[in-house]
């Protein structure tokens, strides 16, 4: 090897190793910038209703890996997930539960944020995972009268009392079904009058073309004043057409320890007013810190069908009892 070419690597070693800190540097405040959390979800199950049941059985519910990245004013998010027992294919839409970019735009006091790619719905008083939940099952209102997630873009900001978001969207997951096509515009207003009570007022137009368009109008209701305790609500109701449904629901939690709560919520959902029936709900659950980030409960909920409602059974005045023990990590 010659002496120039000796020196010439030399010399790009030594450049190479004089720039790894920097590089090395760099990489930590990436690092730095991340976030990481996630979960994974279990429990048993059993449901009965006359003449039909469902088998009791163990199940891995829900694997979730959310990670956001931020730097400066703007970032992204994606959530990752699976449902095991659900069965079936892994499909794109419900592997990614959200995957969006954002923009924080400074506004004097106060910021605004834009949103673009697939987020959770903005509207409602339940969260979407285990971890965020009082007790096992969603109520009627949730299940039947409110979307999970959109696909599109959205705008939200603060001032004083209130905070506001607008968003539109052209997919729309109901139930773990991701519908292309339906346009949906929507905004929630959000009033915090005082420390510990919060009312929000959402509005919700979907158009499935070739059909009416749903009009939503929910109303969800937040005290958490006292230690130990929480109570929320939520009213929900729906116009297609000359067809009317909707329902509302009231949930208590109260941490009787450190390590130990209880939740009480009275449900109910008409899937069609001009009929008269309605879906009526309740659910009792224990709730357990065990410690770190794991968590247990045991629920048992019934759910009893009024003359002309489909809901939850085909059969008009049956009654659907199910119980339930989960357990949920997250970190």
């Amino acid at each position: 090897m010659s002496k120039i070419i000796r020196n010439t690597l030399a010399a790009a070693m030594t450049l190479a190793f004089a720039s790894m800190p920097a590089q090395a540097d760099s990489l930590k405040d990436k690092l730095d910038n991340i976030q990481i959390s996630g979960f994974v979800d279990s429990s048993w199950s059993s449901t009965h209703a006359p003449a039909t049941s469902s088998p009791t059985g163990f199940g891995l519910d829900q694997v979730e890996l959310d990670i956001e990245y931020q730097e400066d004013n703007v970032g992204m998010r994606f959530d990752l997930q699976g449902f095991p027992s659900a069965g079936g294919n892994v499909a794109a839409d419900s592997l990614f539960e959200q995957g969006y970019v954002y923009v924080n735009f400074p506004m004097g006091d106060n910021s605004a944020t834009f949103t673009f790619g697939k987020f959770n719905a903005p509207i409602g008083w339940e969260l979407l995972d285990a971890p965020d939940m009082y007790q096992f099952s969603h109520a009627l209102v949730f299940d039947n009268g409110l979307p999970t997630n959109l696909t599109g873009a959205s705008i939200a900001g603060s001032m004083g009392i209130a905070d506001i978001i607008v968003y539109y969207a052209d997919k729309v997951d109901t139930n773990g079904t991701t519908t292309t096509g339906v346009h949906s515009t929507g905004t929630r207003v959000g009033l915090t009058p005082m420390d510990g009570l919060n009312l929000g007022i959402s509005y919700l137009s979907t158009t499935n073309p070739g059909a009416n368009a749903d009009r939503t109008l929910d109303i969800d209701f937040t005290y958490d004043a006292i230690d130990s305790l929480i109570i929320g609500a939520e009213y929900n109701e729906i116009k297609t057409g000359t067809i009317k449904k909707g329902g509302y629901f009231a949930t208590v939690h109260y941490d009787m320890t450190d390590n130990f709560g209880f939740t009480y919520r009275f449900g109910t959902f008409d899937d069609n007013k001009n009929l008269g029936g309605e879906a009526t709900s309740n659910t009792f659950a224990l709730t357990s810190a065990i410690g770190g980030g794991l968590g247990a409960l045991f629920e048992y909920r019934s759910i009893k069908n009024n003359a002309g409602s489909t809901l939850s059974s085909a059969t008009a005045g049956v009654t659907t009892k199910s119980y339930a023990f989960e357990m949920t990590y997250g970190f």
